[in-house]
């Protein structure tokens, strides 16, 4: 499957990879071991200290698309990553091993200063054991609509990384202070409305988990154009050209019904959509599909990889079932 890579901002790149507790040079080296201020593991993510004292005041609707207004006196300096919850969401609790959507700005301890928001943005989007060790922390056991108050210890911090915001009295000593709306948990299979399809097309095999592994096909008869047929209809937003869209898949050769790739055994496809850089069957036929559905398309060889390839890509018609887990 073709991927299309986004491009950031210069801004956004900084932030994101300071978020990620590195920071590349210009030759893509990280400017400091990424595994000393990144989470060690999905497992090993200790919650921060509960500390309802934490003297940052925040007042404003819990709102990802409205920053709120932050004072504390500075400097603010801790030696152990503290939370505090500012307003208490109603969602699931945020484990370890959860990819999260949130809203953020941060200052620095020291001198009161912002260093960087996204709010009225694009939520970010982490997987926890990706993240910065004490954002990490802060997260771990709140919840889904939680705004938190997380004061980063230096010891889980940006490390030497930070010097790149270019702040005066900013530096690897400094507590950084977060104040973060938490938007949601991406989910890691389809979630909603089961759908029966008709009973001509393949039909998806699952494992005990219910993750999708292959298929039975019944009819391999190729179809005139792609078939677009939602297994489970989701609750979230539709897909649009131009949305950065995450997904689990499984593809195969209609005729025979043999798998050639699963995003299930290595990592989700992250993409744009619609914009070209997909085979069409996919950038036509996911447009107007829901997040959080699983969707099973078929599709002829033009709008595949064609019906005759280079071996790198397969030949012919093929079926996919693709779960949309996110799109923004």
């Amino acid at each position: 499957m073709r991927r299309r890579t986004a491009v950031l901002s210069a801004s956004a790149a900084l932030a994101v990879s300071l978020l990620l507790g590195a920071c590349a040079s210009e030759a893509d080296t990280p400017a400091v071991d990424p595994t000393a201020a990144a989470s060690e593991s999905a497992n090993t993510i200790t919650p921060a200290v509960t500390d309802e004292q934490l003297a940052v005041e925040v007042t404003g609707p819990v709102d990802p698309a409205v920053k709120p207004t932050v004072t504390f006196t500075p400097p603010l300096a801790v030696t152990e990553t503290s939370r505090k919850v500012v307003a208490a969401g109603t969602g699931p609790e945020i484990t370890a091993g959860d990819d999260i959507a949130f809203a953020y700005t941060l200052y620095a301890g020291s001198t009161g200063e912002e260093l960087d928001s996204n709010y009225g943005a694009t939520a970010a989007r982490f997987e926890l054991a990706n993240i910065t060790m004490g954002l990490a922390r802060g997260f771990v056991g709140a919840h889904v609509g939680d705004r938190l108050v997380i004061a980063i210890a230096p010891d889980d911090g940006f490390g030497e990384a930070i010097a790149n915001f270019d702040k005066e009295g900013v530096d690897a000593t400094t507590t950084v202070v977060v104040v973060a709306d938490v938007v949601k948990v991406v989910p890691t299979k389809a979630e909603g409305e089961a759908v029966t399809p008709p009973a001509d097309l393949p039909v998806v095999t699952y494992d005990d988990q219910g993750v999708p592994t292959g298929f039975t096909v019944s009819n391999p008869a190729p179809p005139a154009d792609t078939v677009v047929q939602p297994l489970i209809k989701g609750a979230g937003p539709a897909l649009t050209p131009g949305m950065n869209v995450k997904m689990q898949y499984v593809g195969a050769t209609l005729a025979d019904g043999k798998v050639f790739q699963s995003s299930w055994t290595a990592q989700p496809f992250e993409t744009q959509i619609g914009v070209g850089g997909l085979i069409a069957g996919w950038d036509e036929g996911l447009i107007g599909q829901t997040v959080g559905s699983r969707v099973l398309l078929v599709i002829p060889a033009a709008k595949a990889y064609g019906e005759q390839t280079d071996g790198s890509q397969p030949a012919g018609a093929l079926v996919f079932v693709v779960d949309i887990l996110d799109g923004y």
